[in-house]
């Protein structure tokens, strides 16, 4: 078989497009001592698929590795009588440790403040109040002037940097 046909049987190969008689005739020819270098890479491929499967894992296997890794069962340890006794002690502690915080933690009780009777501030005239109104409502106008002026400060600072790049 010529150089050219292996290296058709392989592109078929590798497409899907090739026989089992097709595939035995690559194998065999892949085999031959004269191939081109560029023909000797498939080599490999074609010789691991013709060796034997892998032997097959038997049907108790899972029963074997179960056997394994199946735990001894639980030893009960018996503590001595000391042992118990200072177990309970010491939740005895705990439990009168917690108590105690909890009692110094309660909060003070405090008295009652005598509520402010804010009525006797309230502006009873509308004229005043207007005043007051228009009074509080120019500062916070002011104020939010003050805030667009910088803004637009920062604004045209920024587009004079930017019309830098574009000069």
């Amino acid at each position: 078989m010529d150089n050219q046909l292996i290296r058709q049987l392989l592109d078929d190969y590798f497409d899907g497009k090739t026989s089992l008689e097709q595939e035995a005739r690559l194998k065999q020819a892949l085999q031959r001592t004269d191939l081109p270098e560029d023909l000797l890479g498939y080599r490999p491929l074609f010789q691991y698929l013709d060796q034997p499967a892998p032997a097959q894992l038997g049907s108790d296997f899972d029963a074997r590795v179960l056997e394994q890794i199946q735990p001894e069962e639980a030893k009960i340890r018996h503590l001595p009588g000391r042992t118990w006794m200072l177990r309970v002690a010491a939740a005895v502690v705990l439990a009168l440790g917690a108590f105690w915080i909890y009692e110094d933690y309660q909060p003070m009780q405090h008295e009652e403040v005598a509520g402010v009777d804010w009525s006797k501030y309230e502006v009873q005239d509308p004229k005043q109040a207007f005043a007051i109104t228009s009074s509080a409502l120019k500062r916070t106008s002011m104020e939010l002037n003050q805030g667009t002026d910088v803004a637009a400060q920062g604004f045209e600072r920024n587009l004079r940097e930017i019309s830098r790049f574009f000069e």
